[in-house]
């Protein structure tokens, strides 16, 4: 007897609200999927059966669809076009492309829905994008009620250029399945794929069988629970894992997969992490073990205790380096080449940062379409904290013979030589140009928390990480509940602070901008009806000299921040002043026996978003002019960039 579509929408309801699931988040969504390896045609044949939950307070009349895999269609999607088939310096094979054909789609034991299927370009209107797809249901799904369907489909991998795809035998399967989008605010949010744009899904559940010829090393989202060996030459895994929102594996008869325990007592952690490194580079083990320690470590004592029973590392082989660094839910894909100087720390950064994003992207789910720095940012923020915590301050990304150069260096001078062209926060696909998303999304937002931080105090800011990490973990923040949670954690209106940070290209630029200190002369002039000549306006016997010491500090940028102020006089008197930085400039004037030395502005360097360190001081001296001027400021300029490399 053949269920009905109501019924099988009440048996789907079922799997959400069992009293015997210990859920970690609210499940809006379910995949059961079946999928085969092919690779004599470097496909992944597949079939998922997808329940999903209307949480909404409305009925929903049709679902939408990621066919993520259709950017490496043809020349025309989307992805190609403003990517001119490149991807972080990897260039496209137009001999392999890749697809995703969804070949049927199904109510579970009820209507054929395939020919209601069309694509739709929500973003940008392009009639040639298929990376979005909407289905209409002959009923709507009524609120707190669900649907189940079955979709068939066939993945076509392309040669890896851009996270997933192929390479010889190595296979990353990222974004490989039709993922529903995002029911919220009462409206699908399903983007295309962009050349700048990750990914934005609801949290739910995952049980995946994948058959693969035996020769093939697998790992995968989740826990392994079953493996068998088939009369073909085959062998399925089935992998398991609740309160994640994505799924993605990988395949190479070269991996050789290691295993070891994560505990901590304060947090309770306790993980196996899973590593597949190529054989090519087996001598990055030690590396990428010791790396992976400290971001459970990093990440589980600052924001929260690492909530999964694995981890898994993947390391691309030779040739497939544009899957590395790439972040999925429980896995994630790391970076280094055969020969990786010790002091280099590309593969410890790159491990960090993408177990990092575990947290921002993967936990906290951040909308990465809309507001990418909350993931992008907070990581890149949270990296550079991990990286100096554990490899020093001053040398956090390469302590190589002279060369020493921080995370936080890198970061500032990513960004001082932006143009000021987009805020952080803008759609991911809106910017000028890939390399203005990248250094907002990620430096500039950095930098931001960095600067947060050192105008809040590490113990507060440390507060407000945690408090956003607890409140919006398996949730979707955005920006707004990012603000609320800084000013819950400090008890300050920071609006002032965000709306420039966030919303504003404009740049944070405050100088010294002239000293002088000239002595008082004696008095001259008339006095009691008495005329005192220059001549006679002796200073008396012991009469101390009188400086005017006049300091001119101004706003170059269009931020506007309070500054402190120090300023060092002769013998090294110190004398502190404020300035609330409104105005374009402010003129300090002072008397007294000592004449001016030394002015800085904002001497603890907490506004690191300044795009000029080098205009912050000044020392008194003669004004220079001509070839000398020209060559004490490419001086300047020059001992700058050596401050920010660290040499």
């Amino acid at each position: 007897m053949r269920k009905s579509p109501l019924l099988a929408a009440a048996a789907g309801v079922l799997f959400f609200i069992s009293p015997a699931r210990a859920s970690l988040s609210h499940q809006i969504v379910r995949y059961d999927i079946q999928a085969r390896l092919v690779p004599e045609t470097k496909t992944v044949q597949g079939r998922e059966v997808l329940t999903w939950l209307n949480d909404s307070d409305v009925p929903v009349s049709e679902l939408r669809f990621h066919l993520y895999l259709n950017a490496f269609k043809n020349n025309r999607s989307t992805f190609m076009k403003e990517s001119g088939g490149r991807h972080r310096g990897f260039k496209l094979d137009a001999e392999n492309w890749g697809a995703i054909d969804v070949t049927r789609i199904q109510i579970k034991d009820g209507a054929d829905l395939t020919p209601t299927l069309e694509f739709v370009q929500p973003d940008d209107h392009n009639p040639e994008d298929q990376t979005v797809a909407r289905i209409s249901l002959p009923a709507a799904v009524k609120p707190k009620e669900s649907v189940s369907l079955v979709i068939d489909f066939v993945s076509k991998m392309p040669r890896v250029f851009a996270r997933s795809g192929f390479s010889g035998d190595f296979y990353m399967i990222g974004q490989w399945f039709p993922k529903i989008g995002v029911w919220w605010k009462d409206q699908w949010n399903c983007h295309q794929y962009h050349s700048t744009s990750e990914f934005f899904a609801d949290f739910g559940a995952f049980n995946v069988e994948i058959t693969a010829p035996e020769r093939f090393i697998i790992g995968a989202t989740g826990r392994r629970t079953a493996e068998r060996k088939n009369p073909d030459g085959t062998r399925t895994l089935t992998y398991i894992q609740e309160d994640v929102h994505d799924f993605a594996w990988t395949a190479c008869p070269d991996f050789v997969e290691y295993r070891e325990r994560f505990t901590l007592s304060d947090p309770a952690v306790d993980t196996e992490m899973i590593f597949l490194i190529h054989r090519a580079h087996l001598n990055s083990k030690e590396r990428y073990v010791r790396s992976l320690r400290q971001g459970l470590e990093f990440y589980s004592r600052h924001y929260g205790p690492y909530p999964y029973g694995t981890i898994t590392l993947v390391d691309p082989a030779p040739g497939a380096a544009a899957a590395g660094g790439m972040e999925y839910p429980t896995l994630f894909t790391a970076m280094t080449t055969s020969f990786m100087p010790g002091g280099i720390r590309m593969p410890e950064m790159v491990t960090i940062h993408e177990f990092g994003h575990g947290y921002w992207y993967g936990i906290v789910g951040s909308n990465e379409f809309e507001e990418a720095w909350l993931d992008e940012g907070i990581n890149s923020y949270s990296e550079a904290k991990a990286m100096a915590e554990y490899y020093g301050p001053d040398r956090s990304l390469i302590d190589w013979g002279p060369v020493r150069i921080s995370d936080v260096q890198y970061q500032r001078f990513s960004v001082i030589g932006s143009g000021r062209f987009d805020p952080i926060l803008r759609n991911s696909w809106e910017y000028v140009s890939n390399g203005s998303y990248g250094l907002n999304v990620y430096s500039k937002a950095s930098l931001m928390l960095l600067t947060l931080e050192r105008f809040l105090g590490e113990e507060t800011m440390a507060r407000l990480m945690k408090t956003y990490y607890e409140r919006w973990k398996f949730r979707h923040p955005t920006s707004a509940d990012f603000v609320q949670a800084a000013e819950d954690a400090s008890g300050r209106d920071l609006k002032w602070f965000f709306d420039q940070a966030l919303r504003s290209p404009d740049k944070l630029d405050y100088a010294v901008s002239s000293l002088s200190s000239e002595e008082v002369p004696p008095a001259a002039g008339l006095f009691n009806g008495k005329l005192v000549s220059p001549p006679e306006a002796k200073r008396k016997r012991g009469e101390a000299v009188t400086y005017r010491n006049e300091i001119v500090v101004v706003r170059k940028g269009e931020w506007v921040v309070p500054q402190d102020i120090l300023i060092v006089l002769e013998g090294g008197k110190t004398i502190r002043e404020s300035w609330d930085g409104r105005e374009r400039w402010k003129k300090f004037v002072m008397f007294g026996p000592r004449k001016l030395d030394y002015v800085q502005i904002d001497p603890e360097a907490r506004w690191l978003l300044d795009v000029n360190f080098a205009n912050n001081s000044m020392r008194l001296e003669a004004r220079p002019g001509g070839p000398r001027k020209i060559a004490l400021t490419i001086t300047a300029w020059f001992q700058h960039l050596l401050s920010l490399a660290g040499l």
